[in-house]
């Protein structure tokens, strides 16, 4: 039987549509003069609404769908709060394109404030806002299923318990932000700056004065890369071995079991299988990347220069974004065929 993954795991369609949508709307409308600072607050309002619109009628459509021949997930965190919601996806998706609007407006509004951009270029803006559709196509989609897979809406009648080969059901997690989560993000905004001030004392962006005070340098776009060498190295460090270090324990509670049904995927098993080798590739294509890339990223943004508190938000938020191919990357190859059995027999 087909295997039926659930749109917030096989989400491309509804993001390559947003993406195509909300591209047109930037041709359209800030060709070729880019926007203001109230054009794009505008904007991120009309994008909040018809990003809604399409993953709202993608989603409800597959799942309605699913539901009518029993193909529903058995197992789902319950929410008194989404079941409050109404079932009309028009007035749902009402509802969320209002929620969804304000904040990404808000959001967009104190980026562009923090970073001094009254006015920005038809090339950056289009390109802030491809990234920043994506996070709210991803994180929309999130809340549309989390909403239709709630039991008021679903009866044990649409769940597939009897199949001869059950279809396997995807975990529906839970898009609302917990207090740990805020925890984690304050945790890493701090972490960021002990960072930086460490690094930029050995590199020199930071100087401590004759009487003690310290001095933190900008960061200047021909200084970036460096910058992007070092987080490169740190992150791939210590994202492989967090990984590495929770899949092995997965991996020896469950057993033999456990290989008998992993995958063999070539894009992921010509990555080596020690752990060495293996944070040595991460690490350096991690360093090459970051390092282009927030070269890139500043050069888009027309931003030449950058003080150390719009250093500290840059560059979390960049690792955010980061962490989540490259432990999707990681994950995958150490759940293949070859690490686990190489993982039991060591």
């Amino acid at each position: 039987m087909k295997k039926i993954r659930l749109p917030y795991v096989d989400n491309a369609k509804a993001v390559l549509i947003t993406l195509v949508v909300n591209l047109g709307v930037v041709f359209l409308f800030f060709w070729p003069d880019g926007a203001t600072y109230s054009s794009a607050l505008l904007d991120s309002l009309i994008c909040a609404a018809t990003t809604t619109t399409i993953n709202m009628l993608i989603v409800y459509s597959r799942l309605k769908k699913m539901r009518a021949v029993g193909q529903m997930p058995s197992e789902v965190p319950v929410s008194r709060l989404m079941q409050k919601l109404p079932q009309n996806p028009f007035l749902l998706g009402l509802i969320f394109a209002v929620v969804f609007g304000i904040l990404i407006t808000g959001i967009n509004g104190a980026i562009l404030w923090f970073y001094d951009k009254c006015e920005m270029g038809f090339v950056a803006w289009a390109g802030y806002k491809l990234i920043y559709t994506t996070v709210l196509s991803i994180k929309i989609t999130e809340f549309c299923i989390f909403r239709y897979v709630q039991p008021d809406w679903v009866s044990k009648k649409d769940i597939n318990t009897e199949a001869e080969t059950p279809i396997p059901a995807e975990q529906v997690k839970n898009p609302l932000p917990k207090i740990s989560v805020f925890k984690e993000m304050y945790g890493s905004v701090t972490g960021s700056i002990a960072m930086n001030i460490i690094i930029g004392t050995f590199l020199g962006g930071v100087t401590v004065a004759s009487d003690y005070s310290v001095i933190i340098n900008p960061t200047t776009i021909s200084g970036i890369p460096i910058t992007g060498l070092v987080f490169g190295c740190i992150t791939g460090i210590l994202v492989t071995k967090g990984i590495v270090k929770e899949i092995n324990a997965v991996i020896l509670a469950t057993g033999p079991a456990m290989a008998d049904t992993a995958p063999a995927e070539k894009c992921f098993t010509w990555m080596p299988v020690r752990k060495g080798t293996l944070m040595l590739l991460v690490c350096a294509c991690v360093m090459i990347f970051s390092a282009t890339a927030l070269w890139a990223i500043m050069t888009l943004f027309e931003i030449s220069v950058m003080n150390f508190y719009q250093y500290t938000i840059f560059m979390t938020v960049y690792s955010g974004l980061l962490s989540k191919p490259l432990t999707y990357l990681l994950t995958r190859r150490c759940l293949q065929a070859d690490y686990i059995k190489k993982v039991l027999t060591r």
